[in-house]
């Protein structure tokens, strides 16, 4: 149902410039602004290098008729404009509202519970019963990528909870924003995790934490904190803030703790990570440091590098279902929420 914006346009567009000055284009010389006639012919859209999941390769642009200059001047003077419309569109009719279920002390969040009589529920015995009383399950959290809370990780979500008859849960960390543009999606990653002082969205992340020990089919003692892109660096960054809240942490291609006295604050938290080999954001150098961070701290870990492959290797659910990395990494990351279920993890 439509709801009457509370800000007109005018207002709303006035009270963004400001946080988004950092997108303003600064004065060139045209000298500074001419690129190349390939630079204006071919022009990739992921904001923060890599493949984008949501598009995988340059795009060839019809502008060989164009002055090189003449485009460039045009993409740059319009991203601003690009970006704060993506924003009122989607105050006026919130995306996330559209996609979640459940709301707590302001953090909106998609709740997935196993559906009734799967043969899940009732295998391997992997969910245990106390008594008479009802079944308590090991709960997992997915938290979006920087382009925030999209279907995407509610499909995941759901999924999860019917193969391992978990309570999956799929918070919106960036407070009811989302998009599926690039260019907004710079603006959101830098609010949330690129500036400094970030806070990486582990308030929404530790709230959503809290909720679930609240659950009377949730096992405190058994929730595991996992993430893609921007939402593992969240994930990690969550379980060093907040040692001994969680029984695990998984990361698909996340930025890890870059300070050794970071990874020592994870304690006895298992981690698993999950990288390709040819991700440019995480190169092989970042994360062998990790993982000898990990391993002279004395933090259980494991972390798997996929040859040849980039980054947001795992697109989404129909990824997952056609195998290669995407099945693999998600097969790994089952197999690690069994293990954080029954406590075997020991790496």
């Amino acid at each position: 149902m439509y709801t009457k914006p509370t800000q007109t346009t005018s207002t709303f567009i006035q009270s963004r410039v400001t946080s988004l000055n950092y997108l303003k284009p600064s004065l060139c010389t045209q000298q500074q602004l001419r690129p190349s006639r390939l630079t204006a012919r071919r022009i990739c859209l992921h904001p923060l290098g890599g493949p984008h999941p949501l598009v995988n390769t340059c795009k060839a642009l019809p502008l060989d008729n164009l002055p090189g200059e003449a485009v460039a001047a045009a993409l740059v003077l319009s991203l601003p404009a690009s970006v704060l419309l993506d924003e009122f569109l989607d105050t006026v009719v919130p995306r996330v509202n559209a996609i979640t279920n459940e709301e707590s002390n302001g953090v909106r969040f998609f709740v997935a519970r196993p559906g009734t009589g799967t043969s899940i529920e009732a295998s391997n015995g992997r969910i245990p019963e106390s008594g008479t009383s009802p079944k308590t399950r090991t709960a997992v959290i997915l938290i979006h990528q920087i382009l925030g809370l999209q279907k995407r990780e509610t499909e995941l979500a759901q999924a999860l909870a019917d193969e391992e008859g978990v309570v999956a849960v799929a918070p919106d960390t960036f407070r009811g924003q989302s998009t599926l543009w690039p260019f907004r999606a710079i603006a959101l990653g830098f609010k949330y995790a690129l500036r400094d002082g970030a806070s990486w969205g582990v308030e929404s992340v530790h709230e959503t934490v809290r909720w679930l020990k609240a659950q009377p089919d949730v096992d405190p003692d058994r929730i595991v904190v996992a993430g893609f892109c921007y939402g593992g660096g969240a994930a990690i960054r969550y379980a060093a803030a907040h040692p001994g809240e969680i029984a695990g942490v998984a990361v698909f291609y996340g930025r890890p703790l870059l300070e050794a006295a970071e990874v020592a604050k994870l304690g006895n938290t298992p981690v698993l990570g999950m990288y390709g080999t040819r991700d440019s954001q995480f190169p092989k150098a970042m994360l062998d440091k990790f993982k000898a961070d990990l391993a002279a701290a004395g933090v259980p870990h494991q972390l798997e590098l996929f040859d040849g492959e980039g980054h947001a290797f795992l697109r989404d659910l129909a990824a997952v279902r056609q195998g290669g990395a995407a099945g693999r990494s998600w097969q790994l990351f089952r197999e690690f929420v069994q293990q954080i279920t029954i406590g075997s993890f020991e790496r």
